[in-house]
Protein backbone atom coordinates (compact mmCIF):
# COMPACT_ATOMS: atom_id res chain seq x y z
CA UNK A 1 0.00 0.00 0.00
CA UNK A 2 1.45 3.33 -1.09
CA UNK A 3 1.78 6.09 1.52
CA UNK A 4 -0.51 9.11 1.10
CA UNK A 5 1.35 12.09 -0.34
CA UNK A 6 1.98 14.84 2.23
CA UNK A 7 0.04 17.50 0.26
CA UNK A 8 -3.08 15.31 -0.08
CA UNK A 9 -2.89 14.34 3.59
CA UNK A 10 -2.60 18.00 4.65
CA UNK A 11 -5.52 19.04 2.44
CA UNK A 12 -7.69 16.19 3.76
CA UNK A 13 -6.86 17.09 7.37
CA UNK A 14 -7.69 20.75 6.77
CA UNK A 15 -10.99 19.86 5.08
CA UNK A 16 -11.96 17.57 7.97
CA UNK A 17 -11.18 20.31 10.47
CA UNK A 18 -13.35 22.77 8.55
CA UNK A 19 -16.25 20.31 8.44
CA UNK A 20 -16.10 19.75 12.20
CA UNK A 21 -15.83 23.49 12.80
CA UNK A 22 -18.92 24.06 10.67
CA UNK A 23 -20.88 21.51 12.72
CA UNK A 24 -19.82 22.93 16.08
CA UNK A 25 -22.55 24.71 18.07
CA UNK A 26 -22.22 28.06 19.76
CA UNK A 27 -23.88 28.92 23.06
CA UNK A 28 -24.22 32.41 24.48
CA UNK A 29 -26.10 34.11 27.30
CA UNK A 30 -28.90 36.52 26.37
CA UNK A 31 -31.19 38.77 28.39
CA UNK A 32 -34.45 36.90 29.10
CA UNK A 33 -36.33 40.17 28.65
CA UNK A 34 -34.28 41.43 25.72
CA UNK A 35 -35.00 41.47 21.98
CA UNK A 36 -32.70 38.47 21.36
CA UNK A 37 -34.88 36.18 23.48
CA UNK A 38 -36.72 33.54 21.40
CA UNK A 39 -40.37 34.21 20.65
CA UNK A 40 -42.44 31.04 20.24
CA UNK A 41 -46.09 30.19 19.89
CA UNK A 42 -46.11 29.00 23.51
CA UNK A 43 -45.49 30.90 26.73
CA UNK A 44 -41.76 31.49 27.24
CA UNK A 45 -39.68 32.92 30.13
CA UNK A 46 -39.86 36.43 28.67
CA UNK A 47 -43.67 36.28 28.72
CA UNK A 48 -43.67 34.99 32.30
CA UNK A 49 -41.34 37.77 33.45
CA UNK A 50 -43.31 40.55 31.75
CA UNK A 51 -46.67 39.33 33.07
CA UNK A 52 -45.29 38.88 36.59
CA UNK A 53 -43.78 42.38 36.62
CA UNK A 54 -47.00 43.99 35.40
CA UNK A 55 -49.26 42.11 37.83
CA UNK A 56 -46.95 42.80 40.76
CA UNK A 57 -46.81 46.49 39.91
CA UNK A 58 -50.60 46.62 39.70
CA UNK A 59 -50.99 44.96 43.12
CA UNK A 60 -48.42 47.21 44.81
CA UNK A 61 -49.86 50.47 43.43
CA UNK A 62 -53.42 49.43 44.32
CA UNK A 63 -52.70 50.11 48.00
CA UNK A 64 -54.55 46.94 49.08
CA UNK A 65 -51.48 45.59 50.92
CA UNK A 66 -51.30 48.70 53.13
CA UNK A 67 -54.82 48.36 54.60
CA UNK A 68 -53.92 45.88 57.34
CA UNK A 69 -53.69 46.93 61.03
CA UNK A 70 -50.09 45.71 61.11
CA UNK A 71 -47.26 45.90 58.61
CA UNK A 72 -45.98 44.06 56.72
CA UNK A 73 -49.14 42.31 55.59
CA UNK A 74 -49.04 38.52 55.92
CA UNK A 75 -49.70 36.81 52.60
CA UNK A 76 -50.39 33.17 51.75
CA UNK A 77 -49.91 32.15 48.12
CA UNK A 78 -52.07 29.40 46.67
CA UNK A 79 -51.11 27.24 43.68
CA UNK A 80 -51.77 28.47 40.15
CA UNK A 81 -54.66 26.79 38.37
CA UNK A 82 -53.54 25.94 34.84
CA UNK A 83 -56.50 25.83 32.44
CA UNK A 84 -54.38 25.78 29.29
CA UNK A 85 -53.69 22.98 26.81
CA UNK A 86 -49.96 23.06 27.52
CA UNK A 87 -47.82 21.95 30.42
CA UNK A 88 -46.68 25.05 32.30
CA UNK A 89 -44.23 25.39 35.18
CA UNK A 90 -46.45 27.80 37.11
CA UNK A 91 -43.85 28.14 39.88
CA UNK A 92 -41.98 30.51 37.52
CA UNK A 93 -44.78 33.05 37.68
CA UNK A 94 -45.45 32.64 41.42
CA UNK A 95 -41.76 32.85 42.31
CA UNK A 96 -41.34 36.05 40.30
CA UNK A 97 -44.30 37.69 42.04
CA UNK A 98 -43.32 36.31 45.46
CA UNK A 99 -39.79 37.75 45.26
CA UNK A 100 -40.97 41.15 43.98
CA UNK A 101 -43.63 41.51 46.70
CA UNK A 102 -41.27 40.47 49.47
CA UNK A 103 -38.64 42.98 48.36
CA UNK A 104 -41.09 45.88 48.77
CA UNK A 105 -41.16 45.35 52.54
CA UNK A 106 -44.97 45.56 52.45
CA UNK A 107 -45.49 41.79 52.47
CA UNK A 108 -44.32 38.84 54.54
CA UNK A 109 -45.12 35.56 52.78
CA UNK A 110 -46.14 32.78 55.18
CA UNK A 111 -44.91 29.26 54.50
CA UNK A 112 -47.12 27.55 57.09
CA UNK A 113 -50.30 28.01 55.07
CA UNK A 114 -51.13 26.99 51.54
CA UNK A 115 -50.29 23.94 49.51
CA UNK A 116 -47.12 22.21 48.55
CA UNK A 117 -43.77 21.18 49.95
CA UNK A 118 -42.89 24.58 51.47
CA UNK A 119 -45.90 24.49 53.81
CA UNK A 120 -45.10 20.94 54.95
CA UNK A 121 -41.44 21.71 55.68
CA UNK A 122 -42.33 24.92 57.53
CA UNK A 123 -44.93 23.13 59.66
CA UNK A 124 -42.45 20.37 60.59
CA UNK A 125 -39.77 22.92 61.49
CA UNK A 126 -42.20 24.86 63.68
CA UNK A 127 -43.39 21.70 65.43
CA UNK A 128 -39.77 20.69 66.16
CA UNK A 129 -38.99 24.14 67.56
CA UNK A 130 -42.03 24.03 69.86
CA UNK A 131 -41.07 20.54 71.05
CA UNK A 132 -37.54 21.63 71.91
CA UNK A 133 -38.47 24.96 73.50
CA UNK A 134 -41.62 23.77 75.26
CA UNK A 135 -43.42 26.90 74.08
CA UNK A 136 -46.38 26.56 71.77
CA UNK A 137 -46.85 29.69 69.68
CA UNK A 138 -50.10 30.76 68.10
CA UNK A 139 -50.16 30.33 64.34
CA UNK A 140 -50.17 33.67 62.55
CA UNK A 141 -53.24 33.82 60.32
CA UNK A 142 -52.61 35.44 56.92
CA UNK A 143 -54.25 38.75 56.13
CA UNK A 144 -54.58 37.82 52.45
CA UNK A 145 -54.45 34.86 50.12
CA UNK A 146 -53.22 35.31 46.55
CA UNK A 147 -54.88 33.17 43.88
CA UNK A 148 -53.88 32.82 40.23
CA UNK A 149 -55.28 31.21 37.10
CA UNK A 150 -53.84 30.73 33.63
CA UNK A 151 -56.32 30.51 30.74
CA UNK A 152 -55.82 29.86 27.03
CA UNK A 153 -58.14 30.67 24.14
CA UNK A 154 -57.38 29.56 20.57
CA UNK A 155 -58.77 31.23 17.43
CA UNK A 156 -58.09 30.30 13.79
CA UNK A 157 -58.91 32.10 10.57
CA UNK A 158 -57.45 32.26 7.01
CA UNK A 159 -54.29 30.32 7.81
CA UNK A 160 -53.57 32.28 11.00
CA UNK A 161 -53.76 30.69 14.44
CA UNK A 162 -53.83 32.84 17.57
CA UNK A 163 -53.41 31.65 21.15
CA UNK A 164 -54.38 34.19 23.79
CA UNK A 165 -53.09 33.49 27.28
CA UNK A 166 -54.66 35.31 30.24
CA UNK A 167 -52.92 35.54 33.62
CA UNK A 168 -55.56 36.25 36.27
CA UNK A 169 -54.59 37.16 39.83
CA UNK A 170 -56.90 37.79 42.81
CA UNK A 171 -56.13 38.99 46.34
CA UNK A 172 -58.68 37.79 48.91
CA UNK A 173 -58.97 39.12 52.46
CA UNK A 174 -58.97 36.04 54.71
CA UNK A 175 -61.08 37.59 57.49
CA UNK A 176 -63.98 38.64 55.27
CA UNK A 177 -63.55 36.45 52.19
CA UNK A 178 -63.81 39.55 50.02
CA UNK A 179 -61.71 40.05 46.90
CA UNK A 180 -59.87 43.34 47.52
CA UNK A 181 -57.84 43.39 44.30
CA UNK A 182 -57.73 41.52 41.02
CA UNK A 183 -56.18 42.04 37.63
CA UNK A 184 -55.15 40.15 34.52
CA UNK A 185 -52.66 40.40 31.70
CA UNK A 186 -53.20 38.94 28.24
CA UNK A 187 -50.54 37.73 25.82
CA UNK A 188 -51.55 36.90 22.24
CA UNK A 189 -49.37 34.64 20.08
CA UNK A 190 -50.04 34.42 16.33
CA UNK A 191 -48.73 31.70 14.05
CA UNK A 192 -49.14 31.97 10.27
CA UNK A 193 -48.99 28.82 8.17
CA UNK A 194 -46.61 29.11 5.25
CA UNK A 195 -47.96 28.32 1.79
CA UNK A 196 -45.83 25.76 -0.05
CA UNK A 197 -45.54 26.53 -3.76
CA UNK A 198 -45.11 23.90 -6.48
Amino acid sequence: MKPIPAKIFAATTALTALLFAGCASETRTVDAKGPESLNTSAINPQDWANAADQLTGSLITSGALEKTPHQPAVLAIDRVLNNTQIQVDTDLLIKKIRVALTQTGKVAVTNTFGLGERATVAEEAKALDQEQSGVKEKKLVPDYTLYAKLIQQTDRTKGVSQDTYAFQMSLVQVKTGLTVWEDERQIAKQTKRKTVGW
